[in-house]
Parts: C-alpha cells; structure tokens; sequence
C-alpha cells in the first residue's frame, strides 16, 4: 500500500468519525417540544376555556379553547404559568429530559377573597317602595324643567313674533321679486308721484286718520335689542 493511499483512508476515516459525531449529538438533543394538555376546573372538573398560557422566558403564550384543550411550542426546562380568572396562577415545569410531545392535565383552584359586608335595607311594604321610586329626584331632572319652560307654547309664540321670514319665505321673497324684473323688463318706470290713484289713496288715508295709528309700534318695541342675549329675553319676560 503506497502512501497516497494511505493518506486517503486517513481522510475517509476522519470524515466518517465526524459524521458519526454529529449524528449522535443530533439524536441526542430536543430543540423543542409540543406541550399540550386540557385545563379544568379543580372543583367542578368542568374545561376552562380562554384561560391564559404563557411562557414568561419567551414573551409568547396561547389560549385553551371552548373545550379547555391549548397547544404550544416550548422548550425543555421552560417554565410555564396558567391564570385564569377568578382562578390562582399554577406554574409548571417541563422536564428536562422528555419526548418530543409533552402533555399535562392541569386543575385550577378557585381564589377565595373575602368581600365586605354589604347590608339591605327593604322598603317595609311595596306602597313605600313605590312612593320612594315617584319621588326620587332624577339627574336631569333641572334640564328637563328648563327645557318644558323654554320650549312652552307661549315661549314659542313669543319667539315667532319677534323672529323675522324664515328661509322659505326669504327664498319665495327673492323668486317673486326675480320674476317682476323678468315681467317689467323692457317696460318704461312708471313714476308714482304722477299716479292719479296712488294720490287719491293717499288723501282718503289721511282723511280716515289711518296716519294717527301707532299699533306697529308694539311689534317693534316687543322685539329684543341687538345685545340681548336669548337667555336674558327670557329671563326679562318672566319678571313680567
């Protein structure tokens, strides 16, 4: 056997040592672990679902479904903690030497507390429980009473005397007023002072004594100057 031959089955030799190494590390070492499992109520061994899986090491958790049952992957040695609530925290600790598919059977206790004392005091008979509910005092009971003062027939009839068209009758204003420019366009302006009738209208008045007629002054007295506030007109007509 010559030396090149030699140097060749060192190499072969080598090469089948290290792949033997590795294949025996491999088989020797988990990565991870399926952990599964169903959580349960300690006392009445009914399922939980929605309780709380999580690993704290890795940030990441899961939750059991309607039958109780989660499924996560984890590794060996990982710490895992179970809530629920209304329920204690149970902790467990995957073994360090386990299969590849790890299941456990978890119960939860209920966490007790103790509540204050809470007292009732009944209405004696159903008439003064009645009564006490017709008198009780509701929150908006003072928006209520403004608003029914507010919004009252002789408020609202207050407001439309004062209030000048509204935009129906601006917009009917505005179209009649456009069609008569339409309708006199093209005709020559009649001057009013050389109208016969419109003198005639004006004498009759004046001898009617229509000119001494002073009841359109209580529309224009009735109505608020331009710094009264809405709140202050109405303040001033209940001192009335």
């Amino acid at each position: 056997m010559d030396y090149t031959m030699k140097k060749n089955l060192t190499y072969l030799f080598i090469f089948i040592g290290l792949v033997v190494s590795y294949l025996g590390h491999a088989q020797g070492e988990i990565k991870y672990i399926t952990f599964s499992g169903v959580v349960i109520d300690g006392q009445t061994k009914e399922p939980l679902p929605g309780a709380y899986i999580t690993i704290p090491q890795a940030g990441r958790g899961t939750l059991s479904n309607s039958r109780g049952y989660f499924g996560i992957a984890a590794f060996p040695g990982d710490t895992i903690v179970f809530s629920y609530l209304g329920f204690k925290k149970q902790f467990h600790v995957i073994p360090r030497k386990t299969d590849v598919d790890y299941s456990v059977f978890v119960e939860l206790q209920v966490d007790s507390k103790m509540l204050k004392e809470v007292k009732v005091y009944p209405f004696s008979t159903e008439e003064e429980f009645k009564q006490a509910l017709v008198d009780m005092k509701l929150p908006d009971e003072r928006e209520r009473q403004i608003l029914r003062e507010t919004y009252s027939a002789e408020n609202i009839a207050k407001m439309a005397s004062v209030h000048g068209m509204t935009s129906y009758d601006n917009f009917k204003y505005g179209q009649n007023q456009f069609i008569k420019q339409i309708e006199s366009r093209g005709q020559l302006t009649t001057n009013p002072l050389l109208n016969p009738f419109s003198w005639a209208n004006f004498v009759k008045s004046i001898k009617s004594g229509a000119w001494k007629d002073k009841s359109w002054k209580a529309g224009a007295e009735a109505a608020p100057s331009d710094n009264v506030t809405r709140d202050q007109y109405f303040r001033d007509m209940k001192k009335q």
